[in-house]
């Protein structure tokens, strides 16, 4: 159309300079523009989990060691996610779980379920006594605006099973433990907090 000739260099440009506009856009898009609420619901229908949420675990786990059921345990789970990614690491006191594969489906009831297999490691000083490396699943209810909670269960290879619900959320990814557990300490007593707006909001 522009009377060039076929083949030559200035034919060929043209290629180049478009493939490469739609190559930093898609490669935009995926990391960041597609949790932008412009594109929520029409156009991207995937909830947006990015942070680290406070967790609370009820396990049937016996100690063997004194043959009773651990009771409550707090962690934090760190969701890292794009839109063509996810990953989620399970951090308590005591262990560090990671995702192996994923699933984000929204049901028939317009709900988003979040099914997730992972690896544990325990802390090497209690490996061989308390606990032992071992693979599990985890599926999760994703309820709410924004959203405001996650609530499910677990299970693993080792035959124990509980309760999960991640509440609330700052926006941080964190590296370990200690440093989302000061973090929280302080979200809870500072009204400057990075939570997400209705955090608190109960959960149903």
């Amino acid at each position: 159309m522009q009377g060039q000739p076929v083949l030559s260099l200035s034919f060929i440009r043209p290629f180049g300079i478009v493939v490469g506009l739609v190559c930093g856009i898609a490669a935009v898009f995926n990391k960041w523009a597609w949790a932008w609420p412009i594109f929520r619901g029409w156009f991207v229908d995937r909830p947006d989990l990015r942070g680290t949420w406070e967790a609370t675990l009820i396990s049937d786990w016996t100690d063997p060691t004194t043959g009773e059921k651990i009771g409550p345990i707090t962690g934090y789970v760190v969701v890292r996610q794009t839109l063509a990614s996810l990953s989620v690491r399970l951090m308590t006191s005591e262990s560090r779980s990671h995702s192996i594969s994923h699933g984000i489906t929204k049901e028939a009831d317009e709900i988003f379920r979040m099914a997730v297999v992972y690896r544990n490691e325990p802390e090497i000083e209690l490996q061989g006594k308390r606990s032992e490396i071992h693979h599990g699943s985890l599926w999760l209810e994703i309820l709410g605006e924004g959203p405001e909670c996650m609530k499910g269960h677990y299970w693993t290879d080792r035959g124990t099973r509980g309760g999960m619900e991640l509440r609330d959320r700052v926006r941080r990814c964190f590296d370990c433990y200690e440093h989302a557990n000061d973090a929280f300490s302080r979200h809870e007593t500072s009204s400057e907090s990075e939570s997400h707006e209705g955090a608190d909001a109960t959960c149903p």
